[in-house]
């Protein structure tokens, strides 16, 4: 038995010292956030754009070994305490993100993986609490490096380069370039030389990919061209510089480390590694999705006996989110007679129903409606789910915008065939008059994103409606129930 405070392993040379202690921390991460990285796998291997995260840990290993090869000598200044303090810290922050954010935010749970956040704050703070305060803090740009695991800023760089595959393969040469630039850094000159070497290759290897293979999964997009172009001119850079020299790797030094004793440091990672596990990701409340192959998307929907179409139009932008392929139609329906139980002075009703195609069925999950709407200066209610008929079944919400001073009740289902899915979202305004204002279909993500953060400072209440008035539930559900029926009957004839 070791001695009360001495290191575990101490006839151990430094290198297998430090492979134990990061395969320590490797092993608690993956005990803390295992249903993330399911998640995260589900979601990657259905064509979402969040599979980039997987080069990110490689990426920062490239980056990591370039600083630690040029890493000056440490001053012999190790406080234990001051780590145990900053590692206990962090891995607190870290507990509350993933128990607290992630339940506040949970319709946005897919969109803005605020679980990846905590567990870069519970590797950060593991590896100050394993390894020591200033040791980590010399990596300081290799952890800025693998912040970009936390995936919303990619999401809004991709979308706004246009939501392709392509646009995806871009973004990640970039990372692949600053991870370069920080392997082989060792002066400015050579880490600008080896980012622009790597930006040049990677942005080959995506044009390519587009003439030979253009319909090549977004994964591949993502990882095949960063990847490789990151490999070649580290690999490249690391031999020409080492000409005449030995090409054996990890031939240097490697300095005493800076912990000596890691016993409590490991009982303090395990804790948090365990009270992280009990905490469980959001789970989706939306309706189950229902199925018929016969359903036929892409085209304006029926309106149903009673209801006529009276405008229609296509928006184009929803292709950044939802896939090349996707359709956004708006149709206005009015009511052919007036009911005095929908309107007091028997007026038609119109009602608007925005129909969301996607060949990518989890895209629905990443994106909620609201993407596609300016909802800053909102309140939205609870949903209540409604029977649709036929297996089909909704959630009715609603809507206050405090700027219009008007309530929208909304009525949302998704349905899919073999191939594809669609997200229907019928709208309502209590204002009757002609002209009443609706929603307008935009790209509202980096808008709405205010809301994200006034619900962090502020709570959930700044966008609920906690004393909802579903003023037009009778109508919605009998409008639906009626859209439901013609498209179910209009499939059958057609199949």
């Amino acid at each position: 038995m070791p001695a009360a405070g001495s290191e575990l392993l101490p006839n151990l040379p430094p290198v297998y010292r430090v492979a134990f202690r990061w395969t320590v921390i490797g092993v608690l991460t993956l005990v803390a956030f295992w249903p993330s990285f399911d998640s995260l796998m589900e979601e990657t291997f259905s064509g979402a754009i969040v599979g980039y995260v997987l080069a990110i840990p490689f990426l920062t290993l490239v980056a990591a070994q370039g600083v630690a090869r040029r890493r000056d000598a440490e001053l012999p200044i190790h406080d234990r305490q001051t780590d145990l303090i900053v590692g206990f810290m962090g891995m607190v922050l870290a507990l509350l993100v993933k128990g607290v954010l992630l339940e506040r935010y949970a319709d946005q749970y897919h969109l803005l993986r605020l679980d990846m956040l905590a567990m870069w704050l519970f590797v950060v703070s593991a590896s100050v609490t394993m390894f020591g305060l200033r040791p980590v803090a010399r990596f300081a740009w290799v952890w800025l490096l693998l912040l970009a695991a936390f995936p919303i800023g990619f999401r809004i760089l991709v979308i706004s380069l246009g939501g392709t595959r392509y646009a995806a393969g871009f973004v990640m040469v970039l990372l692949a370039a600053a991870a370069t630039a920080l392997a082989v850094g060792r002066t400015r000159r050579r880490g600008f030389v080896g980012a622009a070497a790597t930006a040049v290759l990677g942005s080959a290897i995506v044009l390519g990919m587009m003439l030979l293979f253009p319909d090549a999964r977004v994964i591949a997009y993502e990882l095949i061209p960063s990847l490789t172009a990151t490999s070649v001119v580290c690999s490249v850079m690391y031999l020409s510089s080492r000409r005449g020299e030995t090409k054996a790797p990890f031939n240097g030094p490697i300095n005493s480390l800076s912990a000596k004793t890691i016993q409590l440091a490991g009982a303090l990672v395990l804790v948090f590694a365990v009270l992280l596990a009990l905490i469980s990701p959001p789970t989706s409340s939306a309706p189950p999705v229902y199925r018929e192959d016969a359903l036929e998307f892409g085209t304006p929907l029926i309106a149903p006996t009673g209801w006529q179409t009276t405008d229609t139009s296509e928006f184009d932008f929803v292709k950044r989110f939802f896939g090349r392929d996707s359709t956004l139609i708006r149709q206005y329906m009015t009511a052919e007679e007036g009911n005095p139980a929908w309107d007091k002075l028997s007026r038609p009703r119109t009602v608007v129903v925005d129909s969301v195609t996607s060949p990518s069925p989890v895209s629905f999950t990443v994106y909620p409606d609201s993407v596609i709407y300016d909802m800053k200066a909102v309140r939205t209610s609870e949903g209540r789910e409604v029977d649709l008929g036929n297996g089909v079944v909704g959630e009715m919400f609603t809507v206050i915008d405090d700027t219009l001073h008007v309530t929208w009740t909304k009525l949302t289902w998704t349905w899919r065939n073999k191939s594809q899915a669609q997200r229907v979202t019928l709208l309502t305004v209590d204002n009757h008059d002609p002209g009443a204002p609706f929603p307008e279909p935009e790209d509202a993500l980096v808008s709405n994103l205010n809301t994200v953060f006034m619900v962090l400072i502020r709570g959930n209440s700044v966008a609920t409606d906690d004393d909802p008035d579903f003023k037009d539930a009778g109508l919605l559900t009998v409008f639906g129930r009626d859209l439901v029926a013609t498209q179910l009957a209009a499939a059958t004839e057609s199949s």
